[in-house]
């Protein structure tokens, strides 16, 4: 969306919304607006033309600003390319699929969430996870960022940048032997007296 269609739509709910406000505080009356119209406004066919057209230039922005919405959401659904043999479609929901398969195979790694966003030029890959074990992180994360990037690679080819962030959100270690040992039950009410 750029700045001006913004910056309209910013202004024409604000008008609308403080007539509003206005009309149902009595601060506006609407006959009185009627009348001012009338008068100064719609006896002129000039003044007529110019609200004509404002109305029409208004209508056309919100049409293109719907038509890039739906435009957006359809090309941000798959990733299209022509191969020899016909167009090739893969969903970014078949793309988080395999990815989410790949970390979920590593286990230093656990809870994990994927989305992929597709830029312009590049694909995103937003990685989420629970660090379950311990690891060098440096390491750990730059096996796993060099891997997604070599799966998309291969699956889509060079021509795609691909940028892998990589979110640890929690870091659980499980004490192998405090698992092992069993704890004492505890009597209820042992405390009082």
């Amino acid at each position: 969306m750029t700045f001006l269609t913004v910056l309209i739509y910013f202004i024409l709910s604000l008008m609308a919304g403080l007539v509003l406000i206005g009309i149902s505080l009595d601060l506006i009356v609407i006959n009185t607006i009627a009348q001012y119209l009338e008068k100064n406004i719609l006896s002129d066919i000039w003044s007529r033309l110019i609200l004509f057209l404002s109305g029409l230039i208004i209508i056309l922005l919100c049409a293109r600003y719907v038509q890039a919405i739906f435009r957006s959401s359809q090309r941000n659904k798959a990733i299209t390319f022509e191969s020899p043999e016909g167009k090739v479609s893969i969903t970014i929901f078949a793309l988080e699929d395999m990815l989410k398969k790949i970390a979920e195979a590593r286990k230093e790694i656990s809870r994990i969430k994927i989305k992929v966003f597709l830029k312009k030029a590049a694909i995103e890959v937003i990685i989420k996870g629970v660090l379950t074990a311990e690891a060098n992180l440096v390491e750990f994360t730059k096996e796993m960022q060099e891997k997604v990037k070599e799966k998309l690679h291969n699956l889509l080819g060079e021509d795609k940048e691909v940028k892998v962030d990589l979110e640890i959100r929690k870091v659980l270690f499980d004490d192998k032997e405090g698992l092992s040992e069993e704890k004492e039950p505890e009597i209820p009410f042992r405390n009082y007296e």
